[in-house]
């Protein structure tokens, strides 16, 4: 029987060996050698990592503070136990780079971005809590403020992520996105069609396939595509498109989006009733579920007014949504609820300022992006 050294296998036959492996085991093969350490991690990670079907949901991140002490720590809800203390270590990697949960501003497909608070002009990073590492963004120094900041990154198809910053209200839009592929910062002004005055930004936006979205209080959603090359180049003036919002008149607020099972969705509700839409290949709006809130919900929060969206379930038709002492999970085929999360009396989650962000771990190692160069 002839047996096959493994540095002669091909490449797309190691990847197919190793991967029908655990994720766990591995993690521990990186440890045999340096070459096995980058091949698993650039070639095997983005198999079991978000957005990948075979990605780990984590569960939620989120703030919640206690009353009585005022001190802030970060939770993962709900915890799988198989997981370990996603949470704590998630903690303990922030506070050896010396962050605070606080700090985080967005999360894409397991990789965290943060910023100091504190700096002016803002200093940002780029983290992968799964394998404790943590890179400094360069400095741009016109960067006088956090806000409209958002992470792009699918290990899928490019082991380089971006970071999108949006501008505050201005006549026209502007974006200073920053390529790990270059390690520069580059400024666009962007063509939107059609051109709206959107107003203000929602916090969140969502990456899927190469396209970030987000939201506007004048309830209008911007679609720009990171996947040009352009967008590493300064100076180039770019364009985006803007798409109402269904019955965008009927609601008050401007709703939420996120992903689930490789879609786009958008969830808007007035009061008990909710509706979601599925952004389709054709950039038209489908309705997807329609639905009232169990009455049981309506006990547990005694008012509806005060129920947020958190998120929606990457792998699942639900939803997490909850108010400062709860957290439930809605199931919107069965139209049945699980509360998964109640604090202590004394703490309460926090929403309105920071956020509440979807995780699922991812084995890249950043710093072999950086070495590639």
């Amino acid at each position: 029987m002839e047996v096959s050294d493994w540095s002669n296998l091909p490449d797309e036959l190691k990847v197919d060996i190793l991967c029908r492996m655990s994720d766990k085991n591995l993690i521990r093969l990186k440890c045999v050698c340096k070459s096995w350490y980058f091949f698993i991690s650039n070639s095997c990670a983005p198999r079991f990592s978000s957005p990948s079907p075979s990605a780990v949901f984590c569960g939620l991140i989120y703030l919640r503070r206690s009353l009585q002490s005022g001190k802030t720590s970060l939770t993962l809800s709900p915890q799988a136990t198989s997981l370990g203390d996603v949470a704590n270590q998630l903690s303990r990697n922030l506070t050896a780079f010396e962050h605070n949960p606080e700090d985080i501003l967005d999360c894409c497909n397991g990789l965290f971005l943060l910023a100091s608070r504190s700096s002016n002009p803002t200093q940002y990073y780029v983290t992968n809590p799964t394998i404790s590492e943590c890179i400094t963004i360069p400095v741009n120094p016109l960067h006088c403020n956090f806000e409209y900041a958002s992470l792009a990154f699918d290990p899928t198809v490019t082991l380089h992520y971006k970071i999108i910053r949006f501008s505050r209200i201005n006549p026209s839009l502007n974006l200073d996105v920053f390529s790990s592929e270059t390690g520069d910062w580059a400024c666009h002004a962007i063509a939107l069609e059609p051109m709206l005055d959107l107003g203000r930004w929602n916090q969140t936006s969502v990456y899927l396939n190469g396209v970030l979205y987000r939201l506007s209080v004048a309830k209008y959603m911007v679609c720009i595509n990171l996947k040009l090359k352009e967008h590493i180049k300064t100076n180039v003036n770019l364009k985006a498109q803007t798409i109402e919002l269904p019955q965008k008149d009927k609601f008050d607020r401007s709703g939420s989006i996120g992903t689930s099972r490789g879609a786009l969705l958008y969830l808007n509700n007035d009061n008990y009733r909710i509706k979601i839409w599925m952004f389709d290949d054709s950039c038209r709006w489908v309705l997807k579920h329609r639905t009232n809130f169990p009455h049981v919900v309506f006990t547990a929060c005694g008012d509806f007014s005060l129920l947020k969206f958190y998120a929606f379930h990457p792998n699942k038709d639900e939803i997490f949504v909850g108010i400062s002492q709860l957290m439930i999970t809605y199931d919107l085929n069965a139209n049945k609820v699980y509360f998964f999360n109640k604090l202590r009396h004394d703490e309460v989650i926090l929403c309105d300022k920071y956020y509440i962000l979807p995780y699922s771990r991812c084995g890249v190692v950043l710093n072999s992006v950086i070495k590639s160069h």
